[in-house]
């Protein structure tokens, strides 16, 4: 397939039949000119906009976009310099070294939004076990301030994608708990409005020997990374619906969501099928949904 907005990048199949998990590495928007087709007059309310200016003070205190990796590298760097010192505790200066180095590591962690989100709800947790309610709510609003920031975890709403040949569609994203669910809000004769279109476990691993994210980032290589203005694309393990004509034969499959930039992407892995996601300006939601009801008042007749 063509690397195209609504299909599947070249780029991202290796030519070997190796897991499909691993077949997303690089290069896959390369030869896109980082436009999403759909009209760019995308209205903003005034609720969103103070939520942005919310998160931009919140932002303040988080490192985002490629520096998250960068700080990342570090932390993984100065885990293994403590490690070593660990082993030579015995040795004299380890201790205050021990010490500058569990210092250095805490003042990193604190700058990644996704480990305070983790860390604060696992300590709320176990504040609530001991009865210890002030602590717990203490750590409540410092996991909700964390959240805030997160962009997997705040793309709430209506999103737009073009579903191969069967057209743009309309996706309305909700969460249960840290799990995105993107349900169709217009569909096709596959998998129809109302039904989940996919789904993705977005909870932080921070004890996990992944790190942060369940599946490494994809990396642009210096043309890609000039078109869409960064380096890494993060990306998370999820699951896509597919089913044959008149909703039959439904299954879940192994899929990817990708972010990118002000958009993002989701794969059906073992199909090599993608699809491209933003959002809808006011005028498009109410003409796709008008069509909709049109469709659905044939089918009715």
């Amino acid at each position: 397939m063509s690397a195209s907005f609504g299909s599947f990048p070249e780029e991202w199949s290796d030519s070997d039949n190796s897991e499909s998990t691993g077949r997303y590495s690089t290069n896959q928007y390369d030869g896109n000119d980082g436009a999403f087709p759909l009209p760019d007059d995308t209205d903003i309310t005034e609720a969103r906009q103070l939520r942005w200016e919310r998160e931009a003070m919140v932002q303040s205190k988080f490192v985002s976009d490629d520096g998250v990796f960068e700080l990342r590298r570090k932390i993984s760097d100065l885990r293994l310099r403590l490690m070593d010192a660990r082993e030579k505790l015995a040795e004299e200066g380890q201790q205050q070294r021990i010490r500058d180095l569990e210092e250095q590591l805490f003042s990193l962690n604190t700058k990644d939004a996704e480990f305070m989100y983790a860390m604060s709800l696992e300590l709320m947790e176990n504040a609530q076990r001991e009865g210890d309610l002030h602590t717990a709510e203490k750590y409540r609003l410092q996991a909700a301030e964390a959240r805030l920031v997160i962009p997997q975890l705040n793309m709430h709403g209506l999103w737009v994608g073009k579903y191969g040949d069967h057209g743009f569609e309309m996706i309305n994203v909700t969460y249960a708990g840290d799990t995105l669910v993107a349900t169709k809000v217009t569909g096709d004769q596959n998998v129809p409005k109302g039904e989940v279109s996919f789904t993705v476990d977005l909870s932080p691993h921070i004890h996990s020997d992944k790190g942060m994210l369940s599946l490494e980032p994809i990396e642009l290589n210096a043309k890609a990374s000039r078109q869409w203005g960064k380096k890494f694309l993060p990306r998370y393990e999820g699951q896509g619906q597919v089913a044959a004509e008149g909703f039959t034969n439904g299954k879940w499959i192994e899929g990817q969501l990708i972010l990118v930039g002000r958009f993002f992407s989701f794969a059906w892995v073992p199909i090599g099928h993608q699809v491209f996601f933003g959002r809808p300006s006011s005028d498009l939601t109410l003409k796709m949904l008008r069509e909709q009801q049109e469709d659905d008042l044939k089918r009715d007749q």
